[in-house]
């Protein structure tokens, strides 16, 4: 994986809405390409538990303030992301649900940690002026200070934020940590603004080339972290290539960003990587990034829970239908078992054909059991063996599918059955996304009782 980016350069991960733009999208993600705010959060605060060591020790320090712009920061993201607490959450697919409720708690856990630093830190601040206020009420008055105004926003023209973002795109995701001379960082830069242009895309490209461009980079970031004596290079073609999938990774093109930003935010990634640390007056221009980002930020969420909820209801009405074909075919395929005087039913529609009875004493719905099973479709798809796992395996009977469960308090330990499950015994309309087990579908399923336990 990528080299942690510098100490100094700490505060940005969590000050923009693309730390994770190279240090988790190099190797392995480039191809899950759907933005998900909220999931971009929790990989935010992810990186902030990774350097809350290095903020914990700046706090110590004698930086406090610092420390609370960017838990304040932390928590705007969080909140523009994820929305208030208590409100109705997003849509979320499976996959980012629970690493973002994980990294949300461990986040709550960390703000504890550093904000009880930050108190020291602070009461420290407060003895030391009251110590130097003694001394001076020896000698003098003690002058009360006036109000201090606010500070007024720094005015950023839209060019330089625009140009800000490919600047902090480049150092939050720790480019410079693959070592990429000028030509490098420019064939780079250039994807990502040919991208950005709408020049070159995504589906331009096979599989397998993108494949091997990530694996290139992946194969520097390894020999970087071995302390190797020579790099693997990374070609041009491939950078260019890299460059292309940090626009869809970024979120760039959702957050609004098109064609006519492509040159400046080009422009400021080429400086961001060649930078060996952040340049100061970007702390000063930050408020002015945070209010000019924030509204986009806002509009792709709302725009990517619509479409979410649409494809949601796309899906359902798919599903729906491929479910009434499934059913049909299976209530044919189970009709045609009458031929078969072996074959048994029960009240609930289960059908099943017991091979060898096995022992007297038969497994109850509140036992576990110890079963080897082979799970089909009715084209003879297979989708489950514990005999390909070369194991049985043990489960509760009431913790199964309704068919599978009634199926085994047919026969005794030892003994062997084939079960035919119709859908509303098994997966219904809703099995597990991406299996496959489609709506609707009916299941055989061919089992040895082991143990009864």
């Amino acid at each position: 994986m990528l080299i942690g980016i510098f100490e100094a350069q700490s505060w940005n991960s969590l000050l923009t809405l693309l730390t994770d733009l190279l240090r988790r999208g190099f190797v392995g993600r480039f191809f899950a390409m759907r933005v998900d705010l909220c999931g971009l959060a929790a990989r935010v605060y992810t990186s902030f538990l990774i350097q809350k060591k290095i903020l914990i020790n700046m706090l110590k320090k004698s930086y406090p303030q610092t420390g609370s712009s960017m838990l304040l920061a932390a928590s705007a993201l969080f909140l523009v992301a994820c929305g208030e607490p208590g409100s109705a959450p997003a849509p979320a697919s499976a996959e980012v649900e629970e690493p973002a409720v994980a990294a949300a708690a461990e986040f709550v856990e960390a703000v504890k940690e550093v904000a009880a630093v930050e108190v020291v830190a602070v009461q420290e601040l407060v003895v030391a002026g009251e110590a130097a206020a003694a001394v001076v009420a020896v000698t003098e008055p003690v002058a009360v200070p006036a109000p201090v105004a606010p500070v007024a926003l720094l005015e950023v023209p839209e060019s330089e934020l625009i140009e800000m973002l490919g600047y902090l795109t480049a150092q939050s995701g720790g480019v410079a940590s693959l070592q990429l001379d000028a030509a490098g960082i420019a064939a780079l830069a250039g994807g990502l603004q040919k991208g950005l242009a709408g020049e070159m895309n995504l589906q331009d490209f096979p599989q397998e080339a993108m494949q091997a461009a990530f694996g290139q980079a992946q194969a520097r970031a390894e020999a970087l972290e071995a302390e190797a004596a020579e790099l693997p290079a990374i070609t041009p073609d491939a950078l260019d290539k890299i460059g292309l999938v940090l626009v869809m990774q970024s979120g760039l093109a959702q957050l609004g960003f098109g064609a006519s930003d492509a040159e400046l935010i080009a422009k400021g990634f080429t400086a961001g990587a060649l930078a060996t640390e952040m340049d100061p007056a970007m702390e000063a221009k930050m408020p002015a990034f945070q209010a000019f980002i924030q509204p986009r930020a806002e509009a792709a969420q709302a725009q990517a829970q619509v479409a979410q909820a649409e494809a949601q209801a796309a899906a359902e009405k798919a599903g729906a239908t491929m479910a009434v074909e499934n059913i049909a075919a299976g209530q044919a395929f189970i009709e045609g078992l009458s031929a078969d005087a072996a074959v048994q039913s029960t009240a609930s529609g289960l059908h099943y054909k017991v091979l060898e009875p096995g022992s007297d004493v038969k497994p109850t719905m509140s036992d576990k059991v110890l079963v080897h099973y082979k799970g089909t479709l009715i084209d003879g798809t297979q989708f489950d063996s514990s005999y390909d796992r070369g194991e049985p395996a043990e489960f509760p009977l009431n913790g199964v599918v309704k068919g599978f469960g009634e199926g085994l308090t047919k026969v005794g330990a030892g003994g062997k059955i084939v079960l035919y499950i119709p859908s509303e015994l098994g997966y219904g309309n809703s099995p597990r996304p991406g299996g496959a087990i489609k709506p609707g579908d009916t299941l055989i399923f061919e089992c040895e009782l082991v143990e009864i336990r």
